[in-house]
């Protein structure tokens, strides 16, 4: 069981120096329950979307997923699952035993909150957090777009007229408020690699995307390579999707922290 709660506690490690290197946002709210209904309706493209094959939806639910993290030359694999409910929350399981969750972490525009439910405590904060503590600011769709096979980029921008032609298919190099970002497309333009580079430091970020199949009339990855370097430490993992549905009635649950104790994050992820 130790090692367990210890490989646990580097994927949630992971998760979060990974997501420093994207843009800002700010307030404070906890976690409560959210059901949306599913609908087929989306907003028009825009000119900067025409070629782009990038999936479109409201919900999506990767119900059953492997992360895979190597430690001192070993791979360990812990079974978990990411619901999205698109621009309102985005939760992370991590359910190493009989599908039994220990942790939670639950993404809002406005909130993070990080829950060990094995010990009964949680900690919440909001996307300032990353910039006192880190010295680069998120945002909540900064890592939706990284979930969901998407550029960093506001859709309003003008991609087509910038793409290049490489010997993969296509490039388009831009800025991203104080990063450089280099985004790499198939020869059917879809996003196989996002680049991030954080301006006058050496931080940088790798999200590669892989096998890309069809489920619910959206083509989606079923693989994805996460690295990145931060202050000189380096941190990655694969997430392996087995279980992906799109656009269906989704279920955020709650928890009442009533019997939980609310601790700094080193009490949750100590590093």
């Amino acid at each position: 069981m130790k090692i367990r709660t210890t490989i646990l506690k580097y994927i949630l490690v992971g998760l979060l120096p990974l997501v420093t290197i994207a843009s800002c946002s700010a307030a404070k709210r906890l976690t409560s329950s959210a059901i949306i209904a599913a609908t087929k309706t989306e907003a028009p493209k825009s000119a900067a979307q025409t070629k782009l094959h990038l999936p479109q939806f409201s919900t999506m639910n990767a119900a059953k997923c492997k992360f895979a993290i190597t430690l001192r030359e070993k791979t360990y694999s812990i079974t978990s699952s990411v619901k999205i409910i698109k621009d309102s929350v985005i939760q992370l399981s991590i359910m190493p035993i009989l599908g039994i969750e220990m942790y939670r972490a639950v993404l809002r525009p406005d909130s993070i909150t990080i829950i060990d439910k094995n010990n009964h405590n949680y900690f919440v904060t909001d996307y300032g957090f990353f910039q006192k503590r880190f010295g680069v600011a998120i945002s909540f769709k900064d890592v939706q777009s990284l979930l969901s096979n998407q550029p960093l980029n506001p859709a309003d921008e003008v991609i087509n007229s910038d793409l290049k032609t490489n010997d993969s298919g296509y490039e388009w190099t831009t800025s991203y408020k104080n990063l450089k970002a280099d985004y790499q497309f198939s020869k059917e333009y879809q996003l196989n690699k996002t680049t991030l580079e954080q301006t006058g430091s050496e931080s940088k970020f790798n999200c590669s995307y892989y096998n890309f199949n069809t489920f619910d009339s959206v083509v989606f990855p079923t693989q994805c390579s996460i690295e990145a370097l931060h202050n000189q430490k380096q941190t990655g993992f694969t997430v392996t999707i087995e279980k992906l549905t799109f656009n269906t009635p989704l279920n955020i649950s709650s928890i009442n922290f009533s019997d939980y104790n609310r601790v700094g994050l080193e009490q949750i992820l100590p590093f």
